[in-house]
């Protein structure tokens, strides 16, 4: 069940980050929208400013010196009135001309502000010049209005300004045509801001214009993520969380806002919670009958496993499981009965490796006599050799002595290869009497591999078959090539190589030798150290010589003894 929950937990976790990221990048895309309909609509009352800054009359009026005459109130009327039937927006609420002297010129009359207010409009025009500028300002009939600024300057000496003209536009624009063509939810609220954070305009009933919203904390958090360019972001309006969005107007100083509630947001994960929870309740419940029935038909198969896992446990290997069932129960029961099969089988085949393995070491033991009699008897034997100045003898007795010394006192298993060929040396002497010149050995040592273990007594036995069958078949001489490296970092090869007269390897040949120990002995102690990876591989071809190829692993005193 835990899992269960936990996953139901991650998926609605996982929703609603998801449908926080739609929302935003939707309501930002809302903005985008509304902000080129604003822009739209505002070209209207653009271009209105515009027809009325360029016009000849006005441009006449504004340029005229004290002592010429000017156009008359009348005329000015009237070109007015000409421009309106070319453009006339309908959320028009008065439109004033200003010259440089700050005298009004003309004004449409419906509608009307304190004289003061309009130098604070037109230090505002001032900043935002060349572009437009929009305000926000409370007329005489109560009303919230926009006022659109413009600087008029001279046609014909560009640069000079002349006065300004300022049309007045019903806040209704705004916040009944522009904001609530879009809905972003219940609680939701579309601002629009100026530079200094005072709302403008609101499609949210009770929203306070002409003042900062929410103590200027929410234009705050605007002004700290616009530094970090986030555009939308996670934040607290009225002491509530909200995702808030947002676009900047560069060109009329204004920002486009969206705060979309948490509490809405949540109405709508908490219906997919609701499903989620009884979509969850019911697989627990299906969940729960279903280890019932699990419990009651797997119960008594597990206890059958459990008292026979006992039985192994304490070395009875000889019982099986009674369990002839297709189910899983079953399968298990016979991978249990046959894995105790293998088992009993790996016991009886270790110890039939133990029995071999004592064998070959009695064999070892027979070839074995009391050493201080052998060496006192091999000692007096070199001393008479010496004195009846035999050195052929002498040397030979002494050759066997150290052969004998390291394979009978040395009692290590393994020796290095230079001490392994150290006895082979030893062994080529004594064999040197009986054959005198009828074989020569060369070397093919790699120095690297000279300190690698190997074990003890591995290379006599080749050698003397190679000697004994090589001078015997060919009646001639015999070449033995001794080759030591390694194949890898792991592998260690030995080659004992002969021009002998070779042998059919598809016959099985156990050569004894003079310590009673033959090629398949060898073979078979490799195997039996090593692995069945390693060993003894004979390739040899009639006429042509016989290579003996040992392969080991390769390993130092150092590594040994660790």
């Amino acid at each position: 069940m835990i899992p269960i929950i936990f996953i139901g937990f991650y998926s609605y976790t996982i929703y609603s980050k998801s449908i926080n990221n739609k929302l935003s990048k939707s309501t930002f895309q809302a903005l985008t929208l509304l902000n080129r309909t604003m822009l739209s609509e505002l070209n209207n009352y653009q271009y209105l400013a515009g027809s009325v800054s360029t016009n000849p009359i006005i441009q006449e009026r504004l340029t005229a010196a004290p002592n010429e005459s000017a156009p008359s109130n009348a005329t000015i009327n009237h070109a007015m009135d000409n421009v309106y039937r070319t453009i006339y927006p309908g959320y028009v609420q008065n439109v004033r001309i200003i010259d440089s002297k700050n005298e009004p010129i003309y004004e449409l009359g419906y509608d009307g502000i304190p004289n003061p207010k309009y130098g604070e409009i037109m230090k505002q025009v001032d900043l935002n010049a060349p572009y437009d500028s929009l305000n926000y300002v409370k007329s005489y009939r109560a009303s919230h209005t926009i006022v659109l600024g413009r600087k008029i300057f001279d046609q014909e000496d560009i640069g000079v300004p002349l006065g300004y003209v300022f049309v007045f536009i019903g806040g209704e624009l705004f916040s009944k045509v522009i904001l609530s063509s879009v809905d972003l939810g219940t609680g939701s609220n579309l601002l629009i801001m100026n530079r200094e954070g005072i709302v403008m305009s609101s499609n949210l009933k009770g929203t306070t214009l002409g003042e900062a919203y929410d103590k200027g904390q929410l234009f705050k958090q605007i002004k700290e993520q616009e530094a970090q360019k986030n555009h939308s972001f996670q934040g607290l309006v009225n002491g509530k969380m909200h995702q808030i969005s947002y676009i900047n107007n560069n060109q009329l100083g204004w920002y486009m806002i969206s705060t979309v509630p948490f509490s809405y947001i949540n109405s709508e994960t908490s219906k997919i919670t609701t499903g989620l929870l009884i979509v969850v309740s019911i697989i627990v419940i299906l969940c729960i009958l279903i280890i019932i029935v699990l419990y009651k038909s797997i119960l008594k198969p597990i206890k059958q496993i459990i008292v026979f896992c006992n039985q192994i446990f304490y070395g009875n290997l000889s019982n099986r499981i009674e369990d002839h069932s297709n189910d899983e129960m079953g399968v298990l029961a016979n991978r249990i009965n046959s894995m105790v099969s293998r088992i009993e089988q790996l016991i009886e085949d270790q110890q039939k490796d133990q029995k071999r393995q004592r064998s070959l070491e009695l064999q070892m033991l027979q070839s074995q006599i009391n050493p201080h009699f052998l060496f006192n008897t091999l000692n007096s034997l070199r001393w008479l050799a010496m004195i009846n100045q035999v050195p052929v003898l002498s040397d030979g007795i002494s050759s066997l002595a150290e052969l004998l010394r390291s394979t009978i006192i040395d009692q290590d298993e393994e020796i290095t290869i230079k001490q392994e060929l150290n006895n082979l040396d030893n062994y080529f002497a004594i064999q040197k009497i009986r054959y005198a010149d009828r074989f020569d050995v060369e070397y093919d040592l790699d120095e690297s591999v000279l300190h690698s273990l190997i074990p003890k007594l591995i290379l006599q036995p080749i050698a003397e078959n190679a000697i004994i069958h090589g001078v015997t078949d060919i009646g001639g001489k015999v070449l033995i090539r001794i080759k030591a490296y390694a194949k890898n970092e792991y592998t260690l090869v030995i080659e004992i190589i002969d021009n002998g007269k070779g042998f059919d390897t598809k016959k099985s040949e156990k050569a004894d030798t003079l310590s009673g120990i033959g090629i398949s002995n060898v073979a078979d102690r490799i195997k039996l150290q090593y692995g069945e990876s390693y060993g003894l591989f004979i390739t040899s071809l009639v006429g042509q010589g016989t290579c003996c190829r040992l392969i080991i692993p390769k390993q130092t005193y150092e590594e040994d003894k660790g």
